[in-house]
């Protein structure tokens, strides 16, 4: 082999071997993170789909405990849990029970956003309607997620999905919502519209505002390609002028899924734990 094919080789391993050993690292250290249990929450067909638990680890005698319950990101197509094991596992050493859900995704590259919205709403009820086995309290259950996942969040704030019969105002709604640089607007011309083009003012959580979207934080980088700040800022003006609350908390320099590192994954749960304890 030429010497040149040498320097390249070395060169390549170079980099490569680092990044492999940070996956690595990253993979073990989300396999040493286990859920207290997994609950069957709903059937999709024959797929039994859970919430990962992680229970408040601080409590008052038998007082309910607040709960957050978590959707991962993927483009409505892949991804886990897993991914969210970090934020429940900080969650609930802060005495807040964490539920990480399980969801359908979409195949052949076509996400099932409806389903998967479906699936958000059926885990919000599963946890209101339970709260008294989980020892949860009801009326202090909050959403979140990151991109796809914080969308699926946002849907359940803004009253979505829609239920034959209803209304968006008589649907059940969490407490508050932290948003990871969610897909808020649909839109033609954003980013992933060409997803849900043929159906996508059913499921645009902007264009669902009403006055009972509960208290927001959205939590974005200000390289985000995939969700411009202008877009969380927009979303955050309609909550407030609807009579809501509504935070934006800016991670300059960072792009989409920023969230996942460690540095800033701490300073956002810092920055979200704070949000949620100013509420009360």
């Amino acid at each position: 082999m030429a010497k040149e094919h040498w320097y390249f080789v070395c060169g390549a391993l170079l980099v490569l071997v680092p990044l492999l050993a940070l996956v690595a690292v990253k993979k073990l250290h989300l396999l040493e993170i286990r859920p207290d249990r997994k609950i069957v929450y709903t059937v999709n067909g024959t797929q039994e789909l859970t919430l990962h638990a992680f229970m408040a680890q601080q409590r008052s005698g038998d007082i309910p405990t607040p709960a957050l319950l978590l959707f991962h990101g993927g483009r409505w197509l892949y991804g886990g849990p897993e991914e969210l094991y970090p934020q429940c596992q900080y969650f609930s050493a802060q005495g807040i029970s964490c539920f990480a859900a399980q969801y359908r995704l979409g195949a052949n590259n076509q996400p099932d956003v409806r389903g998967a919205m479906a699936d958000a709403r059926s885990a919000l009820d599963y946890l209101i309607d339970h709260a008294a086995e989980l020892r949860i309290d009801p009326d202090k259950i909050m959403v979140g997620g990151g991109s796809a996942g914080g969308h699926l969040a946002a849907a359940l704030g803004s009253g979505l999905p829609l239920i034959p019969g209803t209304v968006s105002s008589v649907v059940r709604r969490p407490a508050a919502q932290l948003l990871y640089n969610p897909m808020l607007d649909l839109a033609p011309g954003t980013p992933d519209h060409h997803l849900v083009k043929d159906y996508w003012e059913e499921v645009s959580p902007f264009h669902h505002i009403d006055s009972t979207v509960p208290p927001s934080l959205i939590l974005v980088g200000s390289q985000d390609p995939e969700v411009p700040v202008e877009t969380a800022q927009a979303f955050c003006s309609a909550v407030q002028a609807a009579g809501g609350r509504c935070e934006i908390a800016l991670y300059e320099g960072q792009g989409h899924g920023f969230y996942h590192n460690r540095q800033y994954r701490d300073e956002t749960n810092v920055r979200s734990l704070k949000f949620l304890n100013d509420l009360h």
